[in-house]
């Protein structure tokens, strides 16, 4: 990606404050953390509440999603609770992901605890790559940083940089616009690219994950991304929802086995990847993959720790109106959706 200019100019000095201080979060407080001292990370963590203070529009856009899946099981205050406890959850992750770059095989342990690595050694033996299916829960880029630093060969395929055109056109502001959020987005992929795993974007022809694949690697996507061209109807978290059937489809083609892997982050201790029993795709078709994939261990996982998953409930309650394809159907602008098969 193109670096921005080395000092920001008079039009940037008059930007939103908002972008500043994101910029400052991500730069100079970055460069300043000690990996090798998590109690400085622990110390930072109690500002949570400070960011949780002046959530406002997030936090009631928030609520009501966590009130659209659950209903009646939690009361007034239990809510606030819940809500209290995504916006703790999701300030230690963006600090976590502040030490990309600098994390290291002997240091990683004392951030993350990876259960369940047997189960992607057993589906690795199979010889067919994996594909290691995450949501957008929790510390999940530590994981990237952890499988790949003890050895495992190790691709994210996900959205970088810029949007795609029709969702920034349709979303201005999602295009960075200023010094400080170019700036701040080089940092970010910078220390990302620090890491011995590797990162392909939409823009990268996808018979790049079958060659990976094909080489025995590990290729991970997110179950829940937005950005992709196929979409299909099925049922999460209690609610009508659209999502790819992208991973599923990789998978029957290439016969590669698909590894639940979801992370949750307990009150000061290390963040938990557990990785889960793989699914295998032999005789299978690509729907009962999904079907299972989803119903047997996103949505569980996602009912049992409903906390690590409000900023991106939030996140893409944001967008509904962007494109033809909102998360959650019953929160729709129009009828664009209906368009999308069912999965069957």
């Amino acid at each position: 990606m193109d670096q921005p200019s080395r000092l920001p100019g008079l039009r940037d000095l008059l930007a939103n404050p908002k972008d500043i201080a994101r910029w400052a979060f991500w730069v100079p407080l970055r460069d300043a953390l000690d990996v090798d001292r998590p109690e400085q990370l622990h110390r930072l963590c109690r500002l949570w509440q400070a960011h949780h203070a002046i959530g406002g529009d997030q936090k009631r856009r928030m609520a009501d999603e966590y009130r659209r899946i659950f209903g009646g099981r939690y009361s007034a205050a239990g809510y606030r609770d819940l809500i209290r406890d995504a916006y703790r959850i999701a300030f230690r992750t963006s600090l976590e992901e502040l030490l990309m770059g600098k994390l290291a095989e002997g240091n990683v342990a004392s951030y993350l605890q990876l259960r369940g690595r047997e189960h992607l050694d057993r589906a690795l033996a199979r010889g067919k790559g994996v594909i290691i299916l995450h949501a957008h829960a929790g510390s999940f880029m530590l994981p990237i940083a952890a499988l790949s630093l003890y050895g495992y060969p190790y691709t994210q395929f996900a959205a970088r940089g810029l949007p795609p055109a029709e969702l920034a056109a349709a979303n201005p502001e999602a295009l960075v616009n200023n010094w400080w959020q170019a700036n701040a987005r080089a940092k970010r992929e910078e220390n990302e690219d620090r890491l011995p795993a590797r990162f392909m974007s939409f823009a990268t022809p996808t018979r790049e994950l079958f060659r990976r694949l094909g080489r025995n690697e590990l290729v991970a996507l997110a179950f829940d991304g937005r950005v992709g061209q196929k979409w299909v109807g099925t049922q999460l978290l209690n609610r009508p929802a659209l999502l790819t059937p992208g991973p599923y489809r990789l998978a029957a083609s290439t016969g590669a086995a698909i590894v639940p892997t979801f992370c949750c982050t307990p009150v000061d201790e290390p963040s938990i990847c557990q990785m889960q029993e793989p699914l295998i795709p032999e005789g299978r078709r690509w729907q009962e993959l999904m079907a299972e994939f989803v119903g047997e261990h996103a949505d569980p996982w996602l009912q049992r720790y409903p906390a690590e998953y409000g900023t991106y409930l939030a996140i893409t309650r944001l967008r509904r109106g962007v494109d033809d394809h909102p998360m959650f159907t019953d929160y729709a602008t129009d009828e664009r959706w209906t368009t999308h098969p069912a999965l069957n």
